[in-house]
């Protein structure tokens, strides 16, 4: 069984009390229930409108799409000769780290947007074919928060194209997964002890970001299975249930898209959070590579990126990614939060293609103003070239 690391108190006083979290830091349309397809050289369309802030909760009550999960290929008929699908680890992924500063009109609005604020900040955003428009703080490591789930998905998907679970499996839901913390976003505590379908925590975790459907799903699985399909995504700086010891490339060199000051703050709070117990740690470029794969149907395999895709499409946590372009343009996401850490992972898809990105904040002091700054990003990755004043700036 995967132990569940339980988050303890407010990591914002280590970062304020030593000085690092003191610096100013630099730094729909009707939705389908299929991935959109790319097309060449994806260009985005600047459109002629600033999109106002909609009047709706956080959460809306139900999907905006209704998931669909499709059975797996039948045996038998993948290509003659070859294997049951594998996640087979890649040497190389087509988005790589930057070696210069993308010279783009996104990349110096998101500059902008966040290099005054508290807190450190993580944008990455791709076209279809993994070029580069946005990199900030691309490789520098931030916790995932609920985004870990991204890589449950593919894992749990993974084995039941191998056929070793199946999406009718039934699986309790324990206590002890339901956890102690509260109400669950998707379950409710009477429905403790009861089963439910593997293909339900599947729609739990993805669209509800449920954590009774996510510890539920971790009991099929192990570490070292997650961390090896992050690795075969190509997400090689992504490390679940991890230790510091786990990481031959700690501590992290700053990038050339990441200052000095941010990296070390960075490095402090996460040593912080490892001195508590096991981290799930990723980056910006490893999830905006994992969205990537999704958009390319390489996510594993054409059948699991279509299951991912089609899941995260319905999404019902809509205050970031999505606030500003639900009804001008479709988006899948899948966001996660801490006290201190806003983030959101996921594809916005455009009329000249699609662009995966990845938004990720850490040692953040305001988490509502880190959710504003998030919501802008996502205008400037879908190309606008202006958006709403920040509230209280108005």
């Amino acid at each position: 069984m995967i132990e569940i690391p339980v988050r303890l108190a407010s990591r914002r006083s280590l970062l304020l009390a030593s000085g690092a979290g003191a610096l100013a830091l630099a730094g729909c349309t009707t939705r389908s229930t299929t991935t959109p397809s790319p097309t060449p050289e994806p260009t985005a369309t600047v459109a002629t409108h600033v999109p106002t802030a909609p009047d709706e909760p956080r959460m809306v009550s139900s999907p905006v799409a209704t998931p669909q999960i499709t059975p797996p290929p039948a045996a038998g008929t993948a290509t003659p000769g070859a294997a049951t699908p594998q996640a087979t680890p890649r040497s190389t992924s087509p988005a790589q780290p930057v070696t210069k500063i993308p010279d783009t009109p996104e990349q110096k609005l998101a500059t902008e947007l966040v290099e005054d604020e508290w807190g450190i900040f993580g944008v990455v955003v791709l076209e279809a074919d993994g070029t580069v428009i946005v990199s900030i703080n691309g490789t520098t490591p931030f916790i995932t928060a609920s985004t870990y789930k991204v890589v449950v998905m593919a894992d749990i998907l993974h084995k039941v194209e191998q056929g070793t679970l199946k999406l009718d499996d039934y699986i309790e839901l324990t206590g002890y997964n339901y956890g102690d913390g509260g109400l669950d976003n998707y379950f409710t505590p009477d429905q403790i002890g009861m089963s439910f379908p593997i293909e339900e925590y599947l729609i739990g975790v993805g669209v509800y970001s449920s954590n009774a459907s996510a510890h539920s799903l971790l009991e099929l699985t192990t570490v070292t299975s997650l961390n090896d399909t992050a690795k075969s995504i190509g997400m090689d700086r992504t490390h679940l249930f991890a230790t510091i010891e786990d990481l031959p490339w700690w501590p992290p060199e700053p990038a050339i898209d990441a200052p000095p000051e941010e990296v070390a703050a960075a490095i402090e709070y996460l040593e912080h959070e490892f001195s508590l117990g096991p981290v799930n740690i990723s980056t910006p470029l490893d999830m905006a590579r994992y969205n990537l794969a999704i958009v390319n149907d390489t996510l594993i395999s054409p059948w699991v990126s279509e299951q991912v895709a089609n899941i995260l499409l319905g999404q019902a946590i809509r205050d970031r990614i999505p606030f500003f372009l639900d009804g001008e343009v479709t988006t899948l996401d899948k966001p996660g939060n801490l006290e201190d850490a806003v983030n959101d992972v996921g594809v916005i898809f455009l009329p000249g293609g699609a662009r995966p990105l990845a938004l990720m904040a850490e040692a953040v002091p305001d988490e509502d103003r880190a959710t504003y700054i998030e919501q802008r990003l996502a205008l400037i990755a879908a190309g606008y070239t202006e958006y709403p004043p920040l509230p209280g700036e108005e």
